[in-house]
């Protein structure tokens, strides 16, 4: 009778595992596997961080548009992606999905190296411009997370547990 028991609780513990998990898929959708790869491998970048900005600033939308006018997976400003263009070089146009993830993760590095590689400053610097983050730095040396950072970070270890295997990690 134990027995019988412990199949049934078994059984519902697995179908709720396995609704769990089809719900994070749902959620942590996984578009542009080739594209993120390619970058990753080019500028040496874990995938499933590339993955988890785009996510949060797309949501994986190639045609997302901002209210403040920032386009394309990696969400860049017409300006900031022209700038960008003429320091990595890209075929076509900048709101290519290539080239958005190109330009976005280029950006990106080139902020880490520009706040000392403090990987929560270069996300504020990314999200709110790096001439506001500078303001708010002189306001407040504390100042590091924020619930943009800490969800693009709950963002990359979720990548990284759903889609281990997919990705390609630079040194590997």
């Amino acid at each position: 009778m134990l027995s019988m028991k412990f199949e049934k609780g078994f059984f519902w513990v697995v179908i709720f595992l396995i609704i769990l998990l089809l719900a994070a898929y749902h959620f942590f959708p996984l578009k542009y596997k080739k594209e993120i790869n390619s970058v990753a491998a080019e500028m040496k970048i874990d995938p499933s961080f590339i993955a988890a900005v785009i996510k949060l600033e797309s949501n994986f939308d190639e045609l997302a548009l901002s209210h403040s006018g920032a386009f394309g997976l990696m969400q860049l400003m017409p300006e900031t992606a022209n700038w960008l263009s003429k320091q990595q070089f890209i075929q076509g146009s900048w709101r290519e999905p290539l080239n958005n993830i190109k330009l976005g993760t280029f950006y990106l590095k080139k902020l880490q190296a520009d706040f000392n590689y403090d990987i929560h400053h270069a996300l504020n610097a990314y999200h709110m411009g790096p001439t506001k983050l500078k303001e708010v730095l002189a306001n407040n040396e504390n100042f590091k997370k924020t619930n943009y950072t800490k969800r693009i970070h709950l963002y990359h270890f979720a990548y990284r547990i759903l889609y281990d295997g997919f990705f390609i990690y630079p040194g590997e």
